[in-house]
């Protein structure tokens, strides 16, 4: 059988096609053997396969192995024996983007007549596509459409889709994903202008005494016997205080969107203790009046408190976000 696009443009619009010869010869006049002939090993057995399939009527698994075919190869051919099966299954945008790849790859394999036939077949289907010109903010932003990848930013070229509502997404890490739904009406050009929006930079820090204590974070006063709020990332003061107790002090390094949770037990007032630093599990502790109530920091990002009349060790885990 020969090569067959006559009538590839018109009658697939209305979906009166008959069944197109697969692509098993030479272009008319060429001099390429036919793919029956010319593929070996892996490629050729996909290519029988995917005839197989294409002859019962399963399109979208005669897809897949002529796409295997394809890659084994590299043969322009195979390529318009997908746009046949994406015709089939009226997926015309796929289709037009084959016979386009087919066009530029195949070259001057192509006759004329072929050629002229491709172009008209994309010229049939111009109403059924429509194109979306895509300009984003940020370069290598990954762009999606119903759930495929398309490409990264800036992509070159416009998006062809079919009629209908259709699913836009495009994403980057630290910015946040921007979703929308696109309208294709067929035959003419939306265009499409979007800014990504870097993510805010937060951390939480939740801090919790008794509730008598008075909180302070930064030289402001949070709240009575908690705290729970947004911060900045970095370095912060934190001050539990409560009259007849032993006032806590610690700073917190938040990490970039960590929750950190601190859990503080005040002691009572001590009279006479003893200037000197405690020395536990290889830590220095600070003993005395200025400083009082103890922390464990654990690998759930909490503090836990030590009993009032107890030093605790000074335990550091890798912080987990």
């Amino acid at each position: 059988m020969t090569r067959s696009l006559a009538c590839l443009g018109v009658l697939c619009v209305v979906a009166l096609v008959p069944e197109l010869a697969l692509a098993q010869t030479a272009t008319s006049g060429s001099a390429q053997a036919p793919l029956t002939e010319s593929l070996t090993g892996r490629a050729k057995q996909a290519f029988a396969s995917a005839q197989l399939l294409y002859n019962n009527g399963d399109f979208a698994g005669a897809i897949i192995k002529y796409q295997q075919a394809y890659d084994l190869s590299k043969d322009p051919r195979l390529l318009f024996d997908m746009a046949l099966c994406h015709r089939s299954l009226h997926a015309w945008a796929r289709m037009g983007t084959l016979l386009r790849q087919y066009e530029r790859e195949a070259g001057k394999a192509m006759s004329a007549q072929e050629r002229t036939d491709v172009h008209s077949a994309l010229a049939a289907i111009e109403n059924l596509v429509g194109t979306v010109r895509l300009t984003v903010s940020e370069p290598g932003a990954t762009v999606v459409v119903d759930g495929e990848p398309v490409g990264k930013t800036p992509l070159p070229d416009p998006m062809v889709l079919d009629l209908g509502k259709h699913a836009l997404s495009v994403s980057k890490p630290g910015f946040e994903t921007f979703n929308q739904a696109v309208a294709i009406g067929g035959g003419g050009e939306t265009n499409v202008t979007l800014t990504l929006v870097a993510k805010g930079h937060v951390s939480r820090l939740v801090v919790t005494s008794d509730e008598g204590a008075t909180v302070i974070v930064d030289d402001k006063v949070g709240g009575a016997g908690r705290f729970d709020g947004q911060l900045e990332p970095g370095l912060h003061q934190v001050r539990v205080t409560e009259p007849g107790k032993m006032t806590y002090k610690v700073d917190v390094d938040l990490r970039d969107g960590e929750t950190r949770t601190v859990q503080v037990t005040l002691e009572n007032e001590k009279h006479g203790a003893s200037p000197w630093p405690w020395i536990v599990g290889g830590a220095v502790v600070a003993a005395g009046a200025a400083v009082g109530g103890y922390f464990l920091l654990q690998p759930s990002d909490t503090v836990t408190p030590v009993p009032a009349g107890k030093l605790g060790g000074v335990t550091f885990a890798a912080w987990r976000r």
